[in-house]
C-alpha cells in the first residue's frame, strides 16, 4: 500500500495518453486536457522531453500518472482553472508555488494546490508523480455541507504529517474502474470520492474546517447515541459524515463538534474502530469458510491492504494469524 502501489494499479488500470513524447506543444495540450491549463518550460537549452501521461477517470476525480522525463517548469497559462490538484511523489524532487505560499514535494511529502490563485512548479529531470485532479466545484460543495459556508476553499499547500487512508481510497476508487462491482453499484465510486475530499478537508489545514470542539465526559447525547446506530446498522457500506448527519437530521459540522465534545474523537474514527472491533470478533469466531477478504468487506474495508495495517496497527497482529489461530 501506498503511492508506488497506486501507481501501479493506476498504470494498469488507465489509458496511455503519452508514452515518452518529445514535443512540447503535444504535451501541454495532452496534460491541459487531464488536468488543467498552464505553460511548459525545459530548463536546459537543447533538453528534450521524455513524458508519459497515464489517465484513469472515475467520475467527479481523476487519477493520473505524469512523467516529463527532464527537468521543466509548469506555470500558469491562459484558461479557467476549475480543479485542486492533490500531488504524491513517487520519485525526484519539486518546489512548488502557489500564490504566495512555497513548498518543495519529495516522496515523504505530497501537495496540493487549488484553482484561485497563480501557480508555478519546478520539477527536477528524475520527478514522478501521481496527480489526482479533483473537480472545484464538488470539493467546494463537500466544504459547504461540511461547515454550512459556501466559498473557496484554500488548503495549506504541503500536505500535514498523519494524513492517512488518501492513497487506499484511491486504490479502492482505481480497482473498481470498469469491473462488475461498480457496473452494478455505480454509486460506489460516488461515495468514495466523497470519502476522499471528506478526508482531505477534515484532516488538511483549510480555511474552512479547522478542528472544533474536544473531548468531555457528558452521558452521550440522543443525537451521538443516533449516529452511532445509523453508522453500526451499515458498517459495511462506505460512509461519509454527510450521509450519517442527513440520516440524524442534523448538519456534519454540528455531529461533528458533539463527536469531539462528547467522545474525544470524530465520527471518521468512531466508526473505524468499530469496524476493526466487528472484524476482530469475526475473525476470532473462525466460522468455517470464512476468509480475510469476507471479512474485511463485510466490515466496511474495500482496500485489503490499509484493512491489513489498521487492523495490525490495532491489535499487533495480522488478520490472517488471527483467523489461523481459531482452526
Amino acid at each position: 500500500m501506498g503511492v508506488p502501489t497506486l501507481a501501479r494499479l493506476a498504470g494498469d488500470r488507465g489509458r496511455a495518453v503519452l508514452a515518452g513524447t518529445g514535443d512540447a506543444d503535444e504535451v501541454i495540450e495532452a496534460c491541459t486536457g487531464a488536468l488543467r491549463p498552464h505553460s511548459l518550460a525545459v530548463h536546459q537549452a537543447g533538453g528534450r522531453l521524455a513524458t508519459c501521461l497515464t489517465h484513469v477517470p472515475l467520475q467527479d476525480v481523476s487519477v493520473n500518472l505524469l512523467r516529463y522525463g527532464a527537468a521543466v517548469t509548469v506555470s500558469s497559462g491562459d484558461g479557467v482553472l476549475d480543479d485542486y490538484l492533490l500531488t504524491l511523489p513517487i520519485a525526484g524532487a519539486a518546489r512548488f508555488r502557489y500564490g504566495g505560499a512555497e513548498a518543495v514535494a519529495t516522496p515523504d511529502r505530497g501537495v496540493i494546490i487549488g484553482p484561485h490563485r497563480e501557480f508555478e512548479f519546478t520539477f527536477d529531470e528524475a520527478w514522478d508523480q501521481v496527480v489526482v485532479r479533483l473537480d472545484r466545484a464538488r470539493v467546494e460543495s463537500v466544504a459547504a455541507t461540511l461547515t454550512g459556508e459556501v466559498g473557496p476553499v484554500h488548503f495549506e499547500v504541503a500536505l500535514a504529517d498523519g494524513i492517512t487512508g488518501v492513497e487506499g481510497l484511491l486504490e479502492s476508487a482505481v480497482s473498481l474502474v470498469d469491473s462488475a462491482a461498480a457496473s452494478r453499484r455505480p454509486q460506489l465510486l460516488w461515495q468514495l470520492e466523497q470519502l476522499l475530499i471528506e478526508t482531505l478537508l477534515l484532516s488538511q489545514p483549510n480555511n474552512k474546517t479547522a478542528p472544533v470542539g474536544g473531548a468531555g465526559g457528558h452521558p452521550l447525547s440522543p443525537r451521538v447515541r443516533q449516529a452511532m446506530d445509523v453508522m453500526l446498522d451499515r458498517l459495511a457500506e462506505p460512509m461519509t459524515v454527510t450521509a450519517v448527519a442527513q440520516a440524524c437530521g442534523t448538519t456534519p459540522r454540528s455531529l461533528q463538534a458533539a463527536f469531539r465534545k462528547e467522545l474525544g474523537t470524530s465520527p471518521v474514527q468512531w466508526l473505524r474502530a468499530q469496524r476493526l472491533e466487528r472484524a476482530h470478533a469475526l475473525l476470532h469466531s473462525g466460522a468455517p469458510g470464512l476468509s480475510v477478504t469476507d471479512v474485511a468487506y463485510s466490515c466496511g474495508f474495500f482496500h485489503l491492504g490499509e484493512f491489513g495495517a489498521a487492523f495490525r496497527a490495532r491489535y499487533g497482529v495480522t488478520p490472517s494469524s488471527v483467523l489461523a489461530s481459531r482452526r
